[in-house]
């Protein structure tokens, strides 16, 4: 039976593509920045670590309130969603009678013999100067 190879190529170049973009000068400077400050703030953190805490704890609070507003949000939509949604019967009904009267009143104007104002298919006669 064959060997998978693909896990091992991928490895193979995402180290490879690691390792040809430090060739690049801007990145080497960005990574090492980086690396730099990431080291500095383990060991601040590793010194403090109730600073620590205390920041996470904020983050939490903010995920907390940003969940709370989003879950207002949908429950919000989904009222408004089952207001139109119950309306919509409504509002066929509203159209449909609207319709009707509409036909009802065009019909009665051409079988008393008359044309509804402004010409034929009750468009505006075109004037002429």
């Amino acid at each position: 039976m064959a060997k998978n190879k693909l896990p091992a190529a991928m490895i193979i170049g995402a180290v490879t593509g690691g390792i040809l973009s430090m060739l690049d000068p801007g990145t080497r400077k960005k990574t090492s920045e980086s690396l730099s400050n990431t080291k500095r703030s383990i060991s601040y953190y590793s010194r403090n670590p109730q600073e620590l805490s205390e920041r996470a704890s904020q983050k939490a609070e903010q995920w907390r309130e940003i969940a709370e507003k989003i879950q207002e949000d949908i429950a919000f939509l989904s009222e408004k969603y089952e207001e139109v949604k119950a309306m919509a019967p409504e509002l066929k009904e509203t159209v449909q009678e609207t319709k009707e009267a509409f036909t009802e009143e065009q019909q009665d104007s051409y079988s008393a013999g008359t044309l509804p104002q402004g010409g034929p298919g009750g468009l505006p006669e075109k004037k002429t100067m």
